[in-house]
This record gives structure tokens, C-alpha cells and sequence, in this order.
């Protein structure tokens, strides 16, 4: 609710030895204004670069912040001029209605509770300082880290419409909150899989290659959107993608790259962001394409950029650890000792592998590919074996080690071929 607090206190501050008779008159003349106000007040959209609302034409209010699934208070909103608002980049509401919409809202007294649509899991309560006659629209972000309500509710004798909006944080509204006991995809953590083994003794890092099955919707549109033309067709079409699966990674990737070709740097930065707040296995995988990615070649000095990708902290994963510099890996060569190998893996699980020697005028290149894959901290590389299926026989294990100051990557090949590459940063 958005009351003209200034305005209030303005009418009150008259003189100090007024009659409580004029005092009450005063303020109930500062109630009418506000209501005035309200009544007109139309929701205008979130901020693309930054976290405010605007009202009207020229109220920009700061949506409250959610914590622990509460927000209290009333926001902070001011007059701004159009070059200001036109600065904050606004973007057009979500309307929260149909078989789309991922927030619902309540009213019950003085209290509004948001929740997700489809599962009914509360994201934030919030209670007025009036009672709350009924829930007039609700509105998300482009990304739905923040969600807006508007409702009705009577001062002065007249039912007006008041608007209020919470900031979830960035990433925070990615996936709902499971139920007690439960995982988000609403499983008991402590049951055992199908195959008798303990959750707890998975692979840490089998999500990070065997993402959730995706809803069938969503794929149809991934597959429509890689398809789709360069440019403005193919920026709608991965925006489409975002209207179903508002923190999908590909599709906030995509987006960033073409916001960036479109030179809407600004937009472009906003939408990393929240790709680099996401939770989901696969982001990270992403995130690293962004980092190497030419489109984002004039912003990768930017300390928002360099944030947002991670480009400048410590791996927090073993797919960060093998692909975070691109995924070039090269030993150098020492003439009828060492030999040069260079190592290129690439997102798609696929990798090259060549090997050259050189001794006394004698020169052997050995090329190899095949896939690779994450067991526990190592990396497994897979070698095709034509007209037969791939065994133990045909895959050599790496593992991670330090080399100096660097992370390296040890890799026995057969009983004849070891070698340690190191990153090559691109």
C-alpha cells in the first residue's frame, strides 16, 4: 500500500498548540488525499537493470524484501523524472492469470499470501494497515524474482487500489520450496533409489550431467528457439522458452547473448545475473559459455560481467574445474622426451585429443576423440571402439593435481601414453 506519507506529515506540521478537533479534520484530509491517490495508481512494471517498480508515470517504489517466506512494512517510493524512469529500463508486467502463470494470491483480513500457482507452496505473507477487500491482479518479472499484487481496500468511505511488490532476490525464486521432508521434486530423501543404494552415496556430481527431465512444453520450445533466425526471432523465441521456464539456463544464456548483439548491454548484464544466481545443475555449464562467448567480448573487463560468469573465483565444481578456462588443456613438448598434447573438451561431453612427437628429425601426430564424462573428482575419457560396444578397455581415467600454482590434469593412456596438461586460458 502506498500512502503519501509526506504529504500527511506536511498537513500536521501547522502549529503545535492546534485543537485535537483540527488536528483529526488535518489528518483525515491527508487520508483523503492518499486515497485519491491511490485510486489512480496503475502498476507499471519491473525494472529490467535494477530491482524497483514504477507506478503511474512517475512513481518508482522499491519492492519490499522477502525473508523467511515474510515482508513487512510499507515501500519507498519517489517522484522521478522521465529520464530517470526512462534509465530504469521498465519492462512490461506479467499478468499471473491462465495455465502459465507461476504466483496466485490470497487475501484474508489484513493479510496477502503469494504463493506458486501449480504447487500452492507460500512465497511471502504480507499484512496492511487496512483490511483488504480482494485481489485485483497479480504481476511477475521478466525472470520472477519479484512479483507485485494489486487489491482494493476502503479509506475514507471509498474502495480504492493499492499495489504492493516484494523482491524474492535474485535466484531465490528458481525453485520452490519442497515440502517438509521432501526433496523438490517432492521424494524423501531418506528412501532408497530403486536400486537399494543410499541417496546420500551418489555421485555429487551426476546432476551436473543428468539434469531433471524437462516438461515437454519447454523442450518444444527449446527445440523451436534453436532454430529460430539470428536476432529479434531469435530473441523472441527464447524469450517464449523464459515464459514457461522463467530461469531456464539455455534460454537466459540465449537471451544475454542476443540482448548483447542487440547492444542492450545493460539488459544483457541483468539477465546473467540471474543466470549466475540460478541453482540449477546445469547453469553452471552456461555460464562458462558466456565466459568465452564473443558477444561479450567488450564487457568482459566489466566487474558485473566478471561476477555474474564467476570468471574470477575458485571452481565450485569438477565441471567448472575441467571446462572454467574453456576447456583447452596442453602439455609443451621436450624434444625425444615429453611429448605435446593438447586436450579440447567440449560442452557436448565431447573431446580431441592429439599427441605429437618429436625426435631427431622424426616427427608422429596421434589424433583421438571420443567423450568424456565426470565420476566422482575424475574425469573418465571414452574412446570409440568401431563396430563394438565400449567397455572398461577402451576408457582411461584423469585426475586432477597440482602443478606449481595451477590445477593440472593427469591422464594415463594405455600402459605406454601418460601425460599432465594444464589449462590454457583463452
Amino acid at each position: 500500500m502506498h500512502r503519501k506519507s509526506g504529504q500527511l506529515n506536511e498537513n500536521r506540521a501547522i502549529t503545535s498548540d492546534m485543537s485535537m478537533r483540527r488536528a483529526q479534520l488535518l489528518v483525515l484530509g491527508g487520508s483523503l488525499l492518499v486515497a485519491g491517490t491511490a485510486g489512480a495508481d496503475r502498476f507499471g512494471g519491473f525494472s529490467g537493470i535494477d530491482r524497483p517498480y514504477l507506478l503511474n508515470q512517475d512513481r518508482v517504489c522499491t519492492p519490499l524484501k522477502v525473508a523467511d517466506g515474510a515482508a513487512a512494512g510499507a515501500p519507498s517510493c519517489t517522484q522521478a523524472a522521465a529520464d530517470a524512469v526512462a534509465r530504469l529500463s521498465i519492462k512490461e508486467p506479467i499478468v499471473q492469470s491462465g495455465p502459465k502463470a507461476t504466483f496466485a494470491a490470497t487475501a484474508a483480513g489484513r493479510t496477502i499470501t503469494v504463493t506458486r500457482k501449480a504447487s500452492g507452496t507460500p512465497v511471502v505473507t504480507w499484512s496492511a494497515v487496512d483490511p483488504i477487500g480482494k485481489i485485483v491482479e497479480v504481476y511477475a518479472s521478466q525472470y520472477q524474482d519479484r512479483v507485485a499484487v494489486a487489491y482494493t481496500t476502503r479509506r475514507a468511505g471509498k474502495e480504492v487500489t493499492d499495489v504492493i511488490a516484494f523482491d524474492l532476490g535474485q535466484g531465490a525464486a528458481i525453485q520452490p520450496a519442497a515440502p517438509a521432508g521432501k526433496d523438490p521434486a517432492g521424494k524423501d530423501p531418506a528412501a532408497k533409489d530403486p536400486a537399494g543404494k543410499d541417496p546420500a552415496a551418489k555421485d555429487p556430481n551426476a546432476a551436473a550431467t543428468a539434469p531433471a527431465p524437462a516438461d515437454p512444453k519447454v523442450t518444444a520450445a527449446v527445440a523451436a528457439a534453436r532454430k529460430a533466425p539470428a536476432g529479434a526471432k531469435a530473441l523472441a523465441a527464447w524469450k517464449a522458452v523464459l515464459a514457461l521456464d522463467g530461469t531456464h539456463p539455455e534460454a537466459l544464456y540465449r537471451v544475454a547473448v542476443a540482448q548483447a548483439a542487440a547492444k542492450q548491454t545493460a539488459d544483457a548484464l541483468v539477465t546473467l545475473g540471474v543466470l549466475g544466481a540460478s541453482t540449477r545443475p546445469d547453469a553452471i555449464e552456461w555460464l562458462v559459455e558466456a565466459r568465452f562467448d564473443p558477444q561479450f567480448a567488450a564487457v568482459r573487463g566489466d566487474a558485473r560481467f566478471r561476477a555474474a560468469v564467476g570468471l574470477d573465483r575458485k571452481a565450485a565444481s569438477v565441471y567448472e574445474r575441467m571446462m572454467g578456462f574453456g576447456g583447452q588443456w596442453e602439455q609443451s613438448a621436450t624434444a625425444c622426451d615429453r611429448a605435446e598434447v593438447r586436450l579440447t573438451a567440449q560442452r557436448d561431453r565431447s573431446f580431441k585429443l592429439r599427441v605429437k612427437t618429436a625426435c631427431q628429425g622424426s616427427t608422429f601426430e596421434m589424433p583421438f576423440k571420443g567423450t568424456w564424462r565426470i565420476e566422482s573428482n575424475q574425469i573418465v575419457l571414452s574412446f570409440p571402439n568401431k563396430g563394438k560396444a565400449t567397455s572398461a578397455a577402451d576408457e582411461s581415467t584423469c585426475s586432477f593435481e597440482p602443478v606449481g600454482d595451477e590445477e593440472g590434469l593427469k591422464c594415463s593412456i594405455g600402459r605406454d601414453l601418460e601425460f599432465t596438461v594444464l589449462p590454457t586460458r583463452r
